[in-house]
């Protein structure tokens, strides 16, 4: 649950000024995307909202005691507090040290914006993760339809992330020129001059060995592209318009611009999974099963799938996406003997 934020004419000249240079100097000095510190700017207003658009001068230990209380008070979920109050915390910790704000601001007083460690971890943990497993992801691809450009499209989107398993970011901005074959082995090379990538990191997704028909998915689609005239700089994804033509029918065009959000792509993976019977869980998901696959896998498997999904730390793949079902981890303890 989030502070609706019933002000939005309203704001305070001076305080505007000082978070306009904390967004430069997020931006510049904290490398942070726009959509964190856009985040960040908005758990801001939510205190000067609280303090009914004082200026950032007046926080004090009283005024830190009394907004997490008003916190708890209006039934917001610790994980919202969290995120909250730590990202005030690094705005007031900057802004003490700003000129105008070095008398006012007691640097102890920023540490009564607090929440216990049981309370952090609370708020950090998360719900149990579903997946679907390879073969479902399998059979849902081979009865999509294929017969239009958009269903050719289509099966080739969700064939590539189920064969590499990208952010969905980006699997919306592959390239053409992304997809590569190296002595037979197909990977997309993630690169951020060219994709969206998530910490601008580059690597290699390399396909996973899934039968030939997915993988002949997306080197038909790729094919079928080339042949309309799509070069390298060109998207893998683009977009498919439905218009009515000469003769008052139905006809498709793919333009040379890529699907622009993210929403579109949820909604081709929801349509064919709900169309197969299969509840509709997140394109990211492909990921987590593809982690939870390589836990049974070899160690050397398991850091290669740690490589495709771009972790820096093995930890991140098995904590984060490689968590057995309850079923499985029966099935590996009841196989051990102490006889």
């Amino acid at each position: 649950m989030k502070i609706k934020d019933k002000k939005k004419d309203q704001c305070n000249p001076v305080n505007e000024r000082m978070k306009y240079k904390y967004r430069k100097h997020v931006r510049r000095i904290g490398q942070k995307d726009e959509k964190t510190v856009l985040a960040t700017l908005k758990h801001i207003r939510d205190f000067e909202i609280y303090i009914s658009f004082a200026g950032f001068e007046k926080f004090n230990d009283g005024i830190a005691d009394k907004y997490m209380q008003a916190m708890f008070r209006g039934n917001l979920s610790l994980s919202y507090i969290n995120d909250n109050i730590r990202s005030l915390k690094d705005f007031l910790n900057w802004l003490e040290r700003q000129r105008g704000y070095r008398s006012k601001i007691n640097y102890n007083h920023i540490d009564y914006l607090n929440i216990s460690r049981n309370q952090r971890k609370t708020a950090k943990a998360t719900e149990y993760q579903k997946s679907y497993k390879y073969d479902q992801i399998i059979q849902v691809i081979r009865q999509m339809p294929d017969k239009s450009d958009k269903e050719k499209r289509d099966k080739a989107l969700i064939s590539m992330q189920a064969l590499c398993t990208l952010r969905i970011s980006e699997l919306r901005t592959v390239k053409m020129k992304s997809l590569i074959e190296e002595e037979g082995q197909y990977f997309i090379y993630v690169c951020p001059k060219n994709m969206n990538v998530k910490f601008a990191k580059i690597r290699h997704a390399v396909f996973i060995p899934l039968p030939n028909d997915i993988i002949d998915n997306v080197l038909l689609w790729r094919d079928h592209l080339r042949a309309l005239g799509f070069n390298d700089g060109d998207p893998f994804f683009p977009k498919v318009d439905n218009h009515f033509g000469k003769t008052n029918l139905l006809e498709q065009t793919i333009q040379k611009t890529a699907i622009k959000s993210d929403t579109t792509i949820r909604d081709v993976f929801k349509k064919a999974f709900e169309s197969a019977g299969l509840e509709y869980i997140k394109p990211h998901s492909f990921r987590k099963t593809l982690a939870r696959y390589a836990e049974t896998q070899s160690p050397a498997f398991l850091n290669a799938v740690r490589q495709n999904l771009g972790h820096e730390s093995i930890d991140t793949t098995l904590s984060s996406y490689g968590q057995l079902s309850v079923a499985e981890q029966r099935k590996i303890i009841s196989s051990v003997s102490f006889d």
